[in-house]
């Protein structure tokens, strides 16, 4: 502290220059000691607990900037925080969350302002994140908001980098983060998240640049990836741009654009997925169950998109509603999506496959979507004749209360919709598809999220109990379950997605839920 009497031995200096020398470097000191208010954000280099979380009670991860690098292994313990700016677990660290964590994602920089980029945890090759809850304490990523005034795209999201395969070889990752992914080994690790929620994330970075809910770029089997929901995406709530990860038990719940995406030579194997609409959010870009593309320009590079999936169940917007209609005056998205980037559209299709993608579904029911069965060549790749060819493989699967049982061309207005190809497709006898024409045939117990105690599952005298089929060579290996019934649940009792409210690990009321 800078007193008066040091002010008057100041003055008892010989020469003017020792005077000046001192007074300098005393007021260097003390405006250092006033810092406190400065508009520069705290930074640091390397990575111990205050420079990872700060302020006085230790609970904010990151200092707002759009790069903040976290290069060593650190641990999260159990508690309440809030995520500032772009986290990136750089190569080499591993990022560790205690069970019962709860992390609030922002769009706020570190001194309250607005920050134009949101926040975001970026994973990137060659680190980990260790995110492995219980079913009675999951970890949860949801928004900074209050309840009652969250919305879609109020943080940025979950981004996993590896070094699988893809069809581009080195991508960089969508959403504007600078991260790349891929590389040669299809059993690389990127951790573990297992029992997570992922909360009103999916930023707009640009227009056909967005982070989604959960984006997985090249990530590989070696990662562990089962009992995640993501809710509320601004855009799709899981996309896979390549790699090889295999995951069971996933929820998409109101997300704005597609529930699962598969981009860039896919390869994982999926079990146990429920998709589940708001009639209400609907993207531009038209919304779909399942989108799927070999890559953009629908070329056959290598690997190709080939996923596998059994037992999904997708519940569509038509069902959710008496007054459903498919345009834009009736799909508002609450009107959160025209002030936050996302904009909104209509809904499209259960599955919509193109590009020359090669995915396959078998075991799976999807409920009240405008077209069924999309198989889309629009000028890139021959989708259509791969299906005809065997090539990728829809089978066991059952549709209800569909506008169209199949169409074949994408973004078009829906009253330009029709098509044989994919109709004609679904309906071959070695498919074993069967389209019912009201979602009340299938006998589900609850298949409407807009009323209370929703429930997806058959009931007995269900046409999809005693159904399912593990026969296709597809479905060979140890990963597939091998159940008797369609879709992602046995039965009513079935509770691997039971809520918080019976003491599980899902919320499908995260609006209300005080974190």
């Amino acid at each position: 502290m800078i007193t008066i009497n040091t002010i008057f031995n100041f003055m008892r200096m010989k020469t003017i220059r020792q005077f000046s020398l001192i007074l300098a470097a005393c007021a260097a000191i003390f405006l250092t000691g006033c810092n406190s208010n400065d508009d520069t954000p705290p930074t640091g280099g390397e990575n111990n607990d205050e420079q990872i979380l700060f302020g006085p009670n230790q609970t904010q991860i990151g200092n707002g900037m759009k790069m903040f690098q976290i290069k060593q292994s650190h641990t999260i313990k159990k508690g309440v925080y809030t995520l500032v700016g772009w986290i990136y677990v750089e190569e080499g660290a591993t990022l560790t969350i205690e069970p019962g964590t709860i992390i609030k994602g922002t769009n706020k920089s570190y001194d309250g302002r607005e920050a134009a980029q949101g926040s975001s945890l970026v994973i990137m090759r060659g680190a980990k994140i260790m995110a492995q809850g219980t079913p009675a304490q999951p970890v949860v990523f949801t928004s900074a908001q209050p309840a009652g005034q969250r919305k879609a795209s109020d943080w940025g999201g979950i981004i996993l980098c590896g070094k699988a395969k893809n069809n581009l070889t080195t991508m960089t990752i969508e959403g504007g983060v600078e991260a790349d992914h891929g590389g040669n080994d299809d059993n690389d690790n990127s951790g573990i998240l297992q029992y997570v929620r992922i909360e009103y994330g999916g930023y707009p970075y640009a227009v056909d640049n967005e982070i989604n809910g959960l984006t997985l770029g090249s990530v590989g089997r070696g990662t562990t990836i089962d009992h995640v929901q993501v809710s509320y995406s601004g855009d799709d709530s899981f996309e896979w741009f390549g790699g090889a990860v295999n995951a069971k038990y996933l929820i998409a719940y109101h997300g704005w654009d597609d529930d699962f995406d598969t981009d860039n030579g896919f390869s994982g194997k999926l079990q146990f997925l429920l998709g589940v609409r708001d009639s209400r959010i609907a993207d531009q870009s038209n919304s779909n169950g399942f989108e799927s593309d070999n890559n953009a320009s629908g070329s056959t590079s290598e690997p190709i998109t080939s996923a596998v999936f059994s037992n999904v169940t997708l519940i569509g917007p038509m069902g959710q509603d008496a007054a459903f209609a498919n345009n834009k005056s009736y799909i508002d998205g609450y009107s959160w999506g025209e002030n936050s980037g996302i904009r909104t559209g209509i809904f499209q299709a259960a599955m919509q496959i193109r590009r020359h993608s090669r995915i396959n579904c078998f075991n799976s029911v999807a409920t009240g979507y405008p077209v069924g069965l999309m198989l889309s060549n629009d000028g890139r790749g021959d989708t259509q004749g791969a299906a005809n060819s065997g090539l990728l493989k829809i089978k066991n699967v059952y549709f209800a209360g569909m506008g169209l049982l199949g169409a074949d061309a994408d973004k078009k207005d829906p009253t330009a919709w029709s098509g044989t190809i994919s109709s004609d497709y679904f309906k071959k006898a070695e498919g074993n598809n069967k389209e019912f024409s009201s979602i009340a045939d299938l006998k589900m117990k609850q298949p409407n999220s807009k009323q209370a105690n929703a429930n997806y599952a058959p009931v007995s005298g269900s046409p999809l109990l005693g159904s399912a089929s593990f026969t296709d060579t597809f479905l060979n290996g140890s990963f597939f379950t091998k159940t008797t019934y369609i879709g992602a649940f046995s039965g009513e009792n079935d509770d691997w997605a039971k809520t918080i409210q019976s003491g599980g690990w899902t919320n499908f009321d995260p609006q209300n839920t005080n974190y």
